[in-house]
């Protein structure tokens, strides 16, 4: 038995909702082969978005959806890129696997079986090429697909490719994107300062995509698809969303929590109960976080937790006993570790989960 709220996992074509307008603003985009930037905060739905989209495009488009959000070297890229293409093709394995033997000057293919879930899939065989070697084949037979039928290619967690440092592969990418025909690159990620960044006035892909900020949800889309599950109100859908400060992995997490209760129409107190088993639930796992951390780090975590921004006025610094300077160097340690992120002029909590458990660290 499924619930219509998924959190942990993309949501499936029926149990998708909101984001009309999203939609038809990427439908726009690719109409012309341009590209797109879309940026938001963690668990904001880009991943579910950009699936739908082109799930539901597909009988026009070859899509092509690649996550390099575990990519730790620039063969890692280039692998992630020619497994996504070898297995994006809507046709059977046999004529896939032929067409594809038919484009690749190096890279061989040939099916594969999961053996947990028994499904069969194309793999490239790609031990004894190179970084160049695979990413000439995989753009190669990109544009040669490209020559059939418009291509839409999304790299989601494109900010990864940040950390690769013996390659500047937003260069190399440029030269290939400039190149292009028939081709739209949708490039998604939730580091908005590292994925800017990368598209930054005289970056090597400056002016290369359009960029587009992702919003949360609307309340009434939420409620509309809500109701039809549950017994709630819009008051009740209201307070979830700020309670989750707009987050759409949250509210689906409080909505599936309340879906299997089933116990009649849902009050303020089951959302409550809710929200404290989500965050009851990580509490092992932060409290491990939080004991990787010095005190001055502790400190600059709950301070950050309860003010965001501002928090290096003399009234904070002497509420916790702790010198500007010495802040400031934590607060860069919690950036680097990732456990906090920046948004224009403050910093926050970018798992609103961690965010509401450190909050109770300084209740």
């Amino acid at each position: 038995m499924s619930s219509p709220f998924p959190y942990d996992s993309l949501s499936t074509n029926e149990l998708f909702f909101g984001r009309d307008e999203e939609l038809e603003r990427i439908a726009k985009i690719v109409q012309y082969s341009n590209n797109l930037l879309i940026h938001s905060k963690r668990r904001m739905g880009k991943s579910s978005l950009i699936n739908y989209f082109l799930e539901t495009h597909q009988d026009n488009h070859l899509s092509i959806y690649v996550d390099i959000f575990d990519i730790t070297s620039k063969e890692d890229f280039a692998k992630s890129l020619l497994k996504a293409l070898s297995n994006a093709q809507k046709i059977d394995l046999k004529s896939a696997v032929k067409n594809l033997t038919s484009f690749f000057k190096r890279v061989r293919v040939e099916p594969t079986i999961d053996t947990k879930t028994l499904e069969y899939s194309i793999k490239p065989i790609v031990a004894t090429l190179s970084f160049e070697e695979m990413m000439d084949d995989f753009f190669y037979t990109l544009d040669q697909l490209s020559k059939k039928q418009p291509i839409i290619l999304a790299i989601d967690e494109f900010q990864q490719i940040a950390a690769i440092k013996d390659v500047k592969l937003d260069s190399l990418l440029r030269k290939y994107i400039q190149q292009r025909k028939n081709i739209s690159f949708v490039f998604l990620g939730s580091k908005r300062h590292l994925l800017t960044s990368l598209f930054a006035y005289k970056a090597p892909l400056y002016e290369l995509a359009t960029h587009f900020e992702l919003q949360p949800l609307q309340i009434d889309d939420i409620c509309d698809y809500s109701s039809r599950f549950l017994n709630i109100d819009e008051k009740l859908i209201s307070y979830i969303y700020e309670k989750s400060d707009g987050e759409t992995k949250m509210i689906q997490h409080i909505l599936h929590l309340l879906y299997i209760q089933k116990r009649g129409a849902v009050t303020k107190t089951q959302i409550d109960e809710s929200l404290k088993e989500i965050i009851n639930s990580k509490d092992s796992s932060y409290k491990i976080v939080f004991d990787t951390l010095n005190n001055n780090q502790k400190t600059a975590l709950k301070i950050v937790g309860k003010y965001k921004k501002g928090f290096f006025a003399s009234s904070v610094l002497n509420e916790y006993t702790i010198k500007k300077q010495t802040l400031q160097s934590s607060v860069e340690s919690l950036f680097k570790k990732e456990l906090i992120d920046k948004e224009d002029d403050g910093y926050f909590i970018p798992d609103r989960t961690f965010e509401l458990w450190v909050e109770r660290l300084v209740e």
